[in-house]
């Protein structure tokens, strides 16, 4: 038997997840479209082309709290702490995944909270933007404004924060889509391809 060629590549992992069938109880047309996963993984970005492409309304959850409360995300955790953060990100939550017509990306770390990963499941067709702990760091390696990473070692929190929040992602999901180092029209194309019929564009916008 000859030896495995060293030099061939690793396998290429498919950019879909299977995934359990299991939908919101309720799904129209206007169920909401929620993105989930780790900071960096371009939730926001790829919320945005969603929206488009299906003529809905775009919602980050983090800009819709600071528009609220009149400070970043930086300053509530400053005067609150992360509880006090996440009460308010939960009212939000339960109000955001009412609203019909939207795509919403909430922030990394909602599913940390039991009420919030079944609002979502149950109201909305949830979509976990999968990135690996090494790609996160190529892009978040030189940010300065994320709470969570204000540490002496950002990528051991990252690697702690992927490591405990990956199977409440799962748990909320009903669909897993791979992010890698793939363009935002590829990542977009791959949630489309993914939605039900009844959210799948009727005219899709260029």
């Amino acid at each position: 038997m000859s030896a495995p060629d060293a030099k061939s590549p690793p396998p290429v992992l498919p950019a879909i997840e299977p995934q359990p069938p299991a939908l919101p109880t309720v799904l129209g047309p206007g169920t909401p479209i929620c993105l989930i996963g780790m900071m960096g993984c371009g939730k926001s970005t790829v919320g945005r082309r969603i929206a488009n492409l299906l003529g809905r309304v775009f919602i980050d959850a983090d800009r819709e709290l600071e528009a609220r409360c009149g400070v970043p995300v930086s300053t509530i955790f400053e005067l609150e702490g992360e509880d006090g953060f996440r009460r308010r990100e939960s009212h939000l939550i339960d109000e955001l995944t009412r609203r019909e017509g939207i795509v919403l990306a909430t922030g990394g770390g909602a599913v940390t909270v039991a009420q919030n990963r079944e609002f979502m499941r149950a109201r909305c067709f949830v979509v976990y933007l999968q990135a690996g702990a090494g790609e996160l760091w190529h892009r978040l390696r030189n940010d300065r404004v994320r709470p969570l990473l204000q540490t002496a070692d950002p990528r051991a929190r990252i690697l702690e924060l992927v490591s405990t929040r990956d199977p409440l992602y799962r748990e909320t999901a009903h669909r897993v889509v791979r992010t890698s180092r793939h363009p935002v029209e590829r990542t977009a194309i791959d949630i489309l391809a993914v939605l039900p019929p009844p959210l799948q564009p009727t005219d899709p916008q260029p």
